[in-house]
């Protein structure tokens, strides 16, 4: 989540918010899992006439941002393919069937990362699991 001077800078700086929409709005992996308000969103953002934005678009803006990051390690270091390939194998041991076809649904995407908007329900079927440490 961003800080309140992050949003702050961000949004009275159109030479960052509109370079970062446009960023976001030419990320082919991010355009196939964001929603129809956030294209709609970046795509005003960056057309966007004024000279600042109000706390909550830079608050929205930065949120699309830490959505669309791409997490290739966690914790120290931890590779999440490798996590990911575990969580598979482990999959039965979940508590949640929403969780198992989660995971057999990352796995079978082929992918070696996971995205800001999945990280967190990732971390929690990792500790889950045993496979990371509960502060990670």
């Amino acid at each position: 989540m961003a800080s309140w001077i992050e949003i702050d800078r961000v949004r009275k700086d159109p030479k960052v918010f509109k370079p970062l929409a446009e960023h976001l709005l030419a990320d082919a992996d991010y355009a196939k899992a964001r929603s129809e308000f956030a294209t709609d969103f970046l795509e005003n953002i960056s057309r966007y006439d004024s000279d600042e934005l109000t706390t909550r678009q830079g608050e929205i803006l930065l949120e699309l941002r830490d959505e669309a990051k791409s997490y290739f390690r966690i914790g120290d270091g931890l590779s999440v393919e490798i996590l990911i390939g575990k969580c598979f194998l482990a999959r039965l041991d979940l508590s949640s069937d929403d969780d198992v076809e989660r995971i057999e649904a990352l796995k079978a995407s082929g992918r070696t990362f996971v995205t800001g908007r999945e990280i967190g329900w990732f971390k929690r079927i990792c500790r889950e699991l045993g496979l990371i440490e509960p502060y990670v």
